[in-house]
């Protein structure tokens, strides 16, 4: 084989790698989070324990290795709490469940329960995925319905 022509040949793989790596690298930037379930432990005037499970989507045609993920849950615009997630894998154009507990503010909660002011919740946060040899950082945001909302304030 010519010179030229293997230059041809690598200058066409590079090209398909990093076309492929970049149209997953959009797939994953719209990773979709949910909180599927909110299950409260133990309350205390110093906190309010949560059993929270969150639910990742990955829209994309790889496994991906989700490092730690570090996340904000805050109702109307005052911080609740923060929590982290293991690291876990999600299958490709496929889903998975992570659970972790979750410290919330009682006093920031006590403002929302048993009363029919439902607060507009908003998760937030950073998952790092580990893909080929990189680490790329990626933020969601997540906004739950009233009905969700409502769940997560009395625990339920």
């Amino acid at each position: 084989m010519e010179k030229r022509t293997k230059i041809i040949i690598i200058s066409i793989i590079v090209a398909a790698v990093g076309t492929f790596g970049y149209i997953q690298y959009l797939s994953v930037s719209q990773l979709h989070v949910s909180i599927i379930q909110s299950k409260v432990v133990d309350r205390t005037n110093q906190g309010t324990l949560y059993n929270l499970q969150l639910q990742f989507n990955n829209p994309s045609l790889l496994f991906l290795n989700v490092g730690k993920t570090n996340f904000v849950v805050s109702a109307n615009g005052e911080d609740l709490g923060s929590g982290v997630l293991q690291p876990s894998l999600i299958p490709a154009m496929g889903k998975t469940v992570a659970q972790t507990p979750f410290l919330a503010d009682t006093a920031v909660l006590d403002k929302y329960n048993n009363t029919n002011n439902v607060p507009n919740l908003k998760l937030t946060g950073t998952s790092q995925y580990n893909i080929f040899f990189t680490t790329v950082s990626i933020p969601f945001t997540y906004y739950p319905t009233q009905d969700e909302a409502r769940a997560f304030i009395e625990g339920t």
